[in-house]
């Protein structure tokens, strides 16, 4: 068990925690109050063993049990002696956990109230608005197959816009209206895996304030923040077992939806009809990028019909509403130079014209690593974790 002694800096520690479909990473951060910036003091990430034959969803929540576990121990040892050289005094209050694509389901929907004569915006309204808006989330959620057939639990919700007649308004309460827009979000994650969570938290970080969040509402928040001019983008997150897109629009993530498909999907599918193991196809993919004389003919087949699953996923996206040009590609470290063509191919074929590739890795990562590694996701929880009002929810008080 941790046990640090009291901290009598302005400066926040917390432990992230990032849960992805084949890898959990754990993290450290200090979040000084008068800081632009957190800072990553130590990183870690447990990367489960790929088989050959994909493994039911029960046993797949077992193992990211099993990596979840791991990884805390492991930063209840290393952590705790590189904190203390970092600060001897430092005391860790928050645990902050974030969980991607299939171990979470983020849907926003946008409701209206209206009337011919003009009223008053009330607390009460915007709360029924509000409960309108998680019934219609619920409604969503219980025709998806994966979340039907396993329990999940809301772990975050958030408005993030008001319109009043059309306009946006960040403080509504007792302006007189005829229509009354509000956007929500609404996070979801198995209650197995919260389970999990909590257990570490009792064990390990008993004194912490625990909070659990969707990777792609974190992502979102974050984009905000360091994009703060760019209102339409699309995000596409690459996890071990899923691919997740989630489209902004005039500033408001409208829309979050996977295909079960990622980097050990592909890895084992190239298994299957090479013979190789796991460990050499994934050394050259992650050389990918890196190698201008690396051939990826072998993967060639596999390349086209993951590229086809994402040409059809666009394509469903397009029949009720616009992609954005503008394209956000997250993967872990040694995958990003692989999966990143494909996705902007797909977009070109689909869209019939160049997508522009946000670079996020110099503000996500440079600025703030500081000898904490450079993963990527653990950078955003960082982020996040440092300015959480950089997602934009609205206190309407």
């Amino acid at each position: 068990m941790f046990n640090f002694r009291h901290n009598d800096s302005d400066t926040v520690y917390g432990v992230l925690i990032d849960i992805s479909s084949g890898t959990v990473g754990v993290a450290i951060v200090a979040s000084p109050h008068d800081g632009k910036l957190p800072r990553l003091i130590y990183t870690h990430r447990n990367t489960m063993r790929i088989t050959k034959h994909g493994a039911e969803l029960s046993e797949n929540i077992r193992r990211v049990r099993e990596a979840l576990f791991s990884a805390a121990l492991t930063l209840s040892q290393e952590g705790k002696q590189v904190l203390s050289e970092f600060d001897s005094k430092a005391v860790i209050t928050k645990m902050y956990v974030t969980c991607s694509s299939p171990w979470s389901y983020t849907v926003a929907r946008t409701v209206h109230f209206e009337d011919n004569v003009p009223f008053k915006i009330t607390r009460s309204i915007i709360d029924d608005l509000i409960q309108s808006a998680e019934s219609e989330i619920l409604n969503h959620v219980r025709t998806v197959e994966h979340v039907t057939s396993n329990d999940f639990s809301i772990v975050e919700r958030a408005t993030v816009d008001i319109n009043v007649n059309d306009y946006p308004v960040v403080h509504p309460l007792n302006l007189k209206a005829t229509i009354l827009g509000l956007s929500h979000i609404a996070g979801l994650v198995p209650q197995e895996i919260l389970d999990a969570v909590n257990e570490v938290q009792e064990k390990l970080f008993p004194e912490t304030e625990l909070r659990a969040h969707t990777y792609m509402l974190v992502m979102y928040c974050v984009m905000r923040e360091i994009f703060p001019r760019l209102n339409t983008m699309c995000i596409v997150d690459i996890t071990g077992e899923a691919t997740e897109f989630a489209i902004v629009e005039n500033g408001l993530l409208i829309e979050n939806t996977s295909i079960s498909i990622g980097s050990n999907t592909f890895i084992r599918e190239v298994m299957e009809t090479t013979g190789k193991p796991a460990a050499d196809i994934q050394s050259h993919m992650s050389l990918v990028g890196t190698d201008a004389h690396l051939s990826t003919t072998e993967f060639a087949p596999h390349i086209d019909a993951y590229k086809n699953q994402i040409i059809q996923t666009i394509t469903g996206l397009l029949e009720h509403r616009a992609i954005p040009a503008d394209i956000v590609v997250t993967a872990h470290r040694p995958f990003e130079h692989f999966f990143a063509p494909i996705i902007e191919n797909a977009f070109k074929e689909t869209l019939h014209n160049e997508p522009h590739t946000l670079s996020i890795r110099q503000n996500i990562i440079d600025e703030i690593s500081q000898g904490g590694g450079d993963d990527v996701y653990l950078a955003l929880g960082a982020r996040f974790f440092h300015k959480l009002h950089g997602c934009g929810e609205l206190h309407y008080e």
